[in-house]
């Protein structure tokens, strides 16, 4: 029988390989990462109730190398739902609710970091 890995919300590795194990420096990064996703989330709270698809797209894309160098695919995949709903639908629901569960997703991943700052 095969042990299952557990699901790994985000990877420091490539973090700590640039920052060479500096954790203040790591610490100042994720900062600057959190400080990115929440102007996404203001931003995007705020161009949902004006039905602006092009402002969230642009929203969307400035938080993706950050999302790519904590290595958060399932953030990531939701940003391209995202930016793909923005592109070819009119459909503000499904960005609403894709959004929902991208804040959901971001706050375990947080912790996931941190608790791999920690461990270092």
């Amino acid at each position: 029988m095969k042990k299952e890995k557990a699901l790994v919300r985000a990877n420091i590795s490539k973090l700590v390989s640039d920052s060479l194990g500096d954790k203040e420096y790591m610490n100042e990064i994720v900062v600057l990462l959190n400080n990115n996703i929440e102007e996404f989330c203001d931003s995007t709270t705020i161009s949902l109730k004006a039905k602006d698809r092009y402002s969230i797209f642009r929203a969307a894309h400035k938080i993706i190398n950050g999302l790519e160098m904590i290595q958060a695919y399932v953030l990531l995949d939701y940003i391209t739902m995202i930016q793909k709903e923005c592109q070819y639908m009119d459909n503000f629901t499904n960005i609403k609710n894709l959004f929902i569960d991208f804040k959901m997703e971001y706050a375990y991943v947080l912790k996931e970091i941190n608790s791999q700052i920690d461990n270092l």
